[in-house]
């Protein structure tokens, strides 16, 4: 079963940002791409594209290029290679982790924790805001998002293999942020899946908002400081439906978090603690009792707006965020 991603950054690339991709291509995949564009191609496919990462494991090769004012440049393969280096050191069927670092005037790219090039940027690095990938893929778990320079933030960690998805970013979240994530489910249709919004340090669950199909209930709940949850929210009916697409919105407000599912006003769910926003990174999920997802979008958008009005359009089948 083939997966892509497509989603709005957080925040423009920029000085000391990196990007972490941990994925897994079909078996006997031909090919797959990682495009780092000035916006979303679905929505303008002539868009500038600052970074095209391209695997062609028959070619047993590696391509970068730009495209800019609609042409491609000159295709970079072997160049800014170490000679001990791999053409492809990718495996087709086999995960894989992308580490892309932006210093001043180049990317420095190393796969599974290797490094394998430079690729100097033919672009401004501030104009790259969405992030895409596609073709050969079964499987995408992670794409962090972090800030290395001046501090590191959020704090850089092993890639957790046992999570279905994460989602860091680097800067805070305030009022008016909201994440926008397209998924689908599949294979138990009994099993759950759990959204976690954690603080950077201690990894305390500030939301935790749980989907169980085997219950048809949407769990809501926090952690304290001595990690205890407190009061579980189960109110607002069950908007899933099991083996079918779903965007939810979750909206960052200055008093609550606020949910959308399919354009439809879900649910709120009151801060627990003081300041809460400030150390949150962003999100993980985790899937239980055999269920398996495909997160196939994931947008951050700034409202301009605390209380985020009309964020519930967002999550409307069909409306596009550019």
């Amino acid at each position: 079963m083939l997966t892509e991603f497509t989603g709005n950054l957080a925040h423009h690339l920029e000085f000391g940002h990196s990007l972490t991709i941990v994925a897994k291509t079909i078996d006997g995949a031909s090919r797959f791409h990682i495009n780092l564009c000035t916006s979303k191609t679905a929505t303008n496919p002539d868009c500038d594209v600052g970074l095209r990462f391209s695997c062609y494991f028959r070619e047993d090769n590696i391509v970068r290029n730009s495209r800019i004012n609609g042409a491609w440049g000159e295709e970079e393969t072997n160049i800014h290679l170490d000679e001990h280096t791999a053409r492809n050191p990718i495996v087709s069927g086999d995960f894989f982790m992308i580490y892309i670092f932006a210093t001043e005037d180049k990317f420095h790219i190393s796969i599974n924790s290797k490094p394998f090039c430079t690729y100097p940027y033919r672009i401004p690095l501030e104009l790259i805001r969405t992030l895409e990938i596609r073709d050969h893929i079964q499987t995408i778990k992670q794409i962090d998002h972090r800030a290395a320079f001046p501090i590191p933030w959020p704090a850089i960690h092993a890639s957790d293999f046992g999570k279905s998805f994460s989602n860091d970013i680097p800067i805070l979240f305030s009022p008016g942020h909201v994440t926008v994530i397209t998924a689908r489910c599949f294979d138990n249709k009994k099993g759950q899946f759990i959204i976690k919004f954690t603080e950077s340090d201690t990894k305390r669950e500030e939301l935790h908002f749980s989907v169980r199909f085997d219950q048809k209930v949407v769990v809501r709940n926090s952690m304290n400081k001595s990690f205890e949850f407190g009061i579980e929210e189960r109110h607002g009916g069950f908007p899933f439906t099991f083996n079918q697409q779903f965007t939810l919105a979750i909206a960052f407000t200055e008093h609550e978090f606020m949910f959308a599912i399919d354009g439809r006003p879900f649910c709120t769910f009151a801060y627990k603690s003081q300041n809460s926003l400030q150390n949150l990174v962003g999100f993980k999920i985790t899937c239980i009792n055999g269920l398996r997802m495909h997160v196939t979008q994931v947008d951050h958008v700034q409202m301009g707006d605390v209380s985020c009005r009309g964020f519930e359009s967002y999550s409307a089948y069909g409306y596009e965020i550019a």
